[in-house]
């Protein structure tokens, strides 16, 4: 009979609360966060794990980031994209261990996507875009999931921080097409400039380079043509870092309407991950995965654990965090999926040995996002958190890896920790709600110099094959929004104009925003 370390979960006083068995104690969090948010389940923030191997070479590297650079990659949606839930994350681990970098950025404007609360952007030039949530990418895509390309020079991407940028961030990675055809750079920084030269010799798929210290929150990245063949830039993303080898380096990869399968459409993403040399690998979806159908799809099983196992073909040494997503509202009732998706995420580590932060518990568990609404922790639409949410959730992340670096150094003989959650899952769904605004929401932003909204698309919806004429096809619901054709949305799906309007009895090219469209996609 194997060793279990669970944590028996009870209802006392109305209140769940856990407690340890086995001689298996938590670290306690503050009781700030069950004073104020009783619906929390604190004593739950834990890793979870089925085998301690899950962790061994991340907790290694966290009890030597004095001399050892800590790196974290978190991929995720819309959840993840503008920062302030992965931002607290950084924060909370820089405070502790050091400062090792801010990682990722990209610059936003040129993908016609809303800004991070850490820093804004904006662009010169004309420039075309791809983001990781499209199936069938016209641009490849990289470890940053979102990819902007010109043919024009002169072009710009501009950079502007809402903090001060620490001094010692002064190595900038430029992950771009590398070839003779490129367009070279020039970086500029409070008045100077730093030439960067891009052909076919440089063996890395990033180019490093030396910047001086980002002294006035600014950096311009100029399109320079210095020969005459070149032609275009293509740019997947960069990570500032800083020059010294120790501290936490957090990368967020986060791509608003995107879902486990869209990392299978990430084209050059597993030959970028070992320069990323992440210590930790995060995977954060499943609100887009069953939001819209209220359905665990049969093949995601296996495409989560594709994916895992493709990380770990780039990432040997890498532990990876499975998560599970908040308690959601759609079309005014409440998903009933939250719950098989915990178990699912969690079957899926303790065969591929991941560990797992079960955020549906953690953050209250079923019917509970009504208790979010209420005290101003999250959006109106029911699915997404105000910036002081996200700042709790990556409050909640930090405190549940500390907690459980410090079990794993007081319980050195324990192969696994969960939680038995059975009494959590009793607890009825809420009755429907009426949703105020409309799923095409948007996230409202912290800083008084950020914009102040933030644009949420919603993804296409899969749905089934209906008869043999589609067959080989797989059938997405596309929402028409401002701007877009025919032609630009036959383009995004490689299906042709005449075939839109055949699938949708349209006798003309007219469509009007916010209407929707049924594309026939032929299956990968």
């Amino acid at each position: 009979m194997r060793i279990v370390s669970c944590i028996i979960l009870f209802l006392s006083l109305g209140i769940f609360k856990a407690e340890a068995q086995g001689g298996n104690e938590l670290i306690p969090l503050k009781e700030t966060y069950y004073s104020k948010h009783k619906f929390l389940h604190p004593e739950m923030c834990m890793l979870q794990f089925y085998s301690r191997e899950s962790l061994n070479t991340f907790y290694k590297k966290w009890k030597n980031t004095g001399s050892d650079k800590l790196s974290i990659l978190h991929f995720g949606d819309s959840h993840c994209q503008h920062e302030a839930f992965p931002g607290q994350i950084r924060k909370r681990l820089q405070e502790l261990h050091g400062a090792g970098g801010r990682g990722l950025m990209f610059p936003y404007s040129a993908a016609n996507t809303y800004t991070s609360v850490e820093y804004s952007t904006s662009h010169t030039g004309i420039w075309s875009y791809e983001k990781g949530f499209t199936m069938l990418p016209r641009l490849p895509l990289g470890v940053r999931g979102m990819t902007c390309r010109t043919v024009q020079s002169p072009a710009s991407l501009n950079f502007s921080f809402f903090s001060e940028v620490p001094n010692h961030y002064t190595t900038l990675k430029i992950f771009c097409k590398q070839t003779l055809n490129s367009y070279d750079l020039s970086i500029e920084i409070d008045g100077k400039f730093t030439p960067v030269i891009i052909d076919d010799k440089n063996p890395d798929p990033f180019i490093t380079v030396k910047i001086p210290a980002i002294g006035s929150r600014k950096m311009t990245i100029h399109v320079v043509k210095n020969n005459p063949d070149e032609n275009e830039f293509e740019f997947y993303g960069m990570s500032l870092e800083s020059e010294q080898e120790k501290g936490v380096l957090y990368h967020n990869a986060g791509v608003g309407a995107a879902r486990f399968s869209s990392l299978l459409f990430y084209e050059l993403l597993w030959k970028q991950i070992p320069y990323v040399k992440p210590d930790l690998i995060v995977l954060d979806y499943g609100t887009n995965d069953y939001l819209y159908d209220d359905i665990i799809r049969p093949e995601l099983e296996k495409e989560i654990k594709t994916i895992i196992s493709k990380m770990r073909a780039a990432a040997p040494d890498a532990c990876i965090i499975l998560t599970s997503s908040q308690d959601l509202f759609f079309k005014n009732r409440n998903c009933r999926s939250g719950i098989p998706f915990s178990d699912l995420i969690h079957r899926i580590a303790a065969e591929t040995k991941c560990a797992v932060f079960d955020w549906f518990y953690i953050a209250g568990g079923q019917g509970t996002m009504h208790d979010w609404v209420n005290q101003g922790l999250a959006q109106p639409d029911y699915i997404h958190l105000s910036v002081p949410g996200y700042q709790l959730k990556g409050d909640l992340f930090f405190e549940s890896i500390r907690n459980t670096m410090s079990w794993l150094d007081k319980y050195s003989e324990r192969e696994e920790f969960f939680f038995n959650v059975d009494s959590l899952k009793k607890i009825p769904a809420p009755p429907p709600v009426v949703i105020s605004k409309p799923q095409n929401t948007t996230v409202k932003q912290n800083p008084s110099n950020a914009a102040t909204k933030v644009a949420v698309k919603t993804p296409a919806k899969t749905v089934s094959v209906p008869n043999a004429s589609t067959a080989g096809r797989v059938k997405y619901v596309h929402k028409i929004t401002t701007g877009e054709s025919l032609y630009s949305i036959a383009k995004k799906y490689n299906v042709t104009v005449s075939q839109l309007k055949s699938w949708n009895n349209l006798h003309s090219d007219l469509i009007n925003a916010g209407k929707t469209l049924n594309v026939w996609v032929i299956r990968r």
